[in-house]
């Protein structure tokens, strides 16, 4: 793994969207989603209904796409429903192939702060930080959430990072 902090230098740090920052410790989950947005648009009951969600695990899902870039959400004016498709970013990302699609993922993820420095932690030590560690990480980027917010999302934060490992360690 340690042949890999050559290349963080290559990544180009985005600013926080204006989304949630993300909730979701299912990575395989995001791209799921993702994928069944390749044919169709879904409204936020189809993928509740589709994964067997409550509607907060549906939120959570759809926003952590949405922070990545990869989906996008809308109200439909005439229902009133809110629908889920995938951006360009998203639909460009999906039509690669296998390895280079999963790249992309890394690379859109890599390029938020928290999970870049909590890579790079996990780089440069040889293990994924423990949870006290990520939420300071987390705090230091001022992220507007507050304490007990920081410490649930963390948990992402770790888990993300364990799927990138566990991604590259497959190569």
């Amino acid at each position: 793994m340690k042949m890999y902090l050559k290349f963080l230098n290559l990544f180009t740090i985005v600013a926080e969207p204006n989304v949630p920052f993300p909730q979701a410790n299912n990575f395989e989950r995001i791209i799921d989603l993702l994928t069944l947005l390749i044919d169709k648009e879904l409204t936020k009951e189809e993928i509740t209904a589709n994964y067997q969600f409550d509607e907060r695990q549906t939120i959570y899902y759809t926003d952590a796409a949405r922070y990545l870039g990869l989906m996008d959400k809308y109200v439909d004016q005439n229902t009133r429903e809110i629908t889920f498709c995938l951006s360009d970013k998203g639909s460009h990302l999906l039509k690669k192939r296998y390895k280079i699609k999963i790249l992309s993922l890394i690379e859109k993820i890599l390029q938020h702060q928290v999970f870049y420095n909590t890579f790079e932690s996990t780089l440069s030590n040889g293990f994924i930080p423990d949870i006290n560690r990520i939420c300071n990480i987390m705090q230091s980027r001022n992220l507007n959430i507050n304490i007990k917010t920081i410490e649930r999302r963390s948990s992402t934060v770790r888990k993300w990072v364990e799927w990138i490992v566990n991604m590259l360690s497959e190569e």
